[in-house]
């Protein structure tokens, strides 16, 4: 076999990786490059090869590194973001891809989901309403800078419904797929501190609006208890055969410095690096999701398992957290 016929295969391999479960690749490449079955079929074949048009289709459509392909072992990364625009289009595309993400993943038979959270992760805000609401008045108005926002003061009503809508569906989506996240007792504080600046800034000016937030936070703080306990995160339903077991808590001595997750599906792994306060920038390349997986699996090894076992030391991260909580509520409601 040729070099350029091993090339084709791995990047035939690592496009099925990538489509649905139980998906055909060929009708994927038929439809993606407007060709015939018949020449789909070459291609994966490795009768026909794929033109270099073709290829930069494709890897644009899954964001697929070619670089990797050519040596996995190299030190050069390729990694791809979204452009967010200050608008509401820009953000509503956000939370499009976010949830396109996720369906994959939930679509997947044996998916796994490492993330470390220096602050909430996004899906625990997007399940809560107010938070939800709050959260993204504060990513568009002081991160984006959407225009329509910039003389407005936090009202939950000034974000639509149709994204909210997509906040639970992220939601709900997430609780579907295998996780082990990482949390410290600062977990909680960048949040807390944002409603306090948007308190002392003037951008919350309703005790309403306050008391609705922290009433949320508080939920919020039940239901990770509740998931944890339980060592899942469906808690509202009886969970289906793959979702019990679905959810391992662990709290980390070793303070996390970003926000980051690592997707794995088989052996096709993804890399998620958080980067300018909630953008992403995303690399399939190997040798980096070889690295990022061994550096879990170190802070794993370190951390203390809070979810299903340990009820004492569950109580006790818990209770910081509900702490914190209790602080910044008395001083902004007093």
């Amino acid at each position: 076999m040729t070099k350029s016929q091993t090339l084709q295969m791995l990047f035939v391999d690592r496009l099925q990786e990538l489509i649905p479960p139980g998906q055909s690749l060929a009708p994927v490449l038929a439809e993606a490059l407007d060709i015939s079955m018949d020449s789909a079929y070459r291609r994966i074949n490795g009768k026909t090869t794929f033109s270099l048009e073709e290829a930069l289709v494709l890897a644009r459509q899954y964001n697929l590194s070619l670089d990797g392909l050519t040596d996995p072992t190299q030190q050069n990364a390729h990694f791809s973001f979204q452009d967010l625009q200050p608008s509401f289009s820009s953000f509503s595309e956000y939370l499009d891809l976010l949830l396109n993400n996720l369906n994959r993943l939930a679509a997947a038979p044996d998916a796994r989901l490492y993330y470390s959270c220096l602050d909430i992760p996004i899906f625990f805000n997007l399940g809560s309403p107010q938070i939800a609401a709050f959260k993204m008045f504060y990513w568009m108005h002081s991160i984006l800078e959407v225009e329509e926002l910039q003389t407005k003061i936090f009202e939950p009503e000034l974000i639509p419904d149709y994204f909210l809508e997509k906040g639970k569906l992220i939601y709900d989506t997430y609780c579907k797929i295998p996780s082990i996240e990482l949390w410290t007792t600062n977990t909680l504080n960048s949040t807390l501190r944002q409603i306090e600046y948007y308190n002392n800034a003037g951008h919350i000016r309703s005790p309403e609006v306050n008391e609705a937030l922290f009433a949320d936070l508080q939920i919020m703080l039940d239901r990770l208890n509740t998931m944890a306990e339980k060592g899942t995160k469906v808690i509202d339903r009886v969970p289906t055969d793959k979702e019990k077991d679905n959810y391992k808590l662990y709290e980390s001595d070793i303070e996390l410095t970003g926000n980051g997750a690592l997707a794995m599906v088989g052996e096709h792994r993804l890399s998620f690096i958080g980067h300018l306060t909630f953008h992403t920038l995303t690399s399939d390349h190997p040798a980096l999701n070889q690295k990022t997986l061994l550096w879990y699996e170190r802070l794993v090894r370190k951390a203390n398992l809070i979810s299903s076992v340990s009820a004492k030391y569950r109580y006790q991260f818990i209770s910081h957290l509900q702490a914190d909580l209790e602080a910044t509520k008395a001083r902004i409601l007093g």
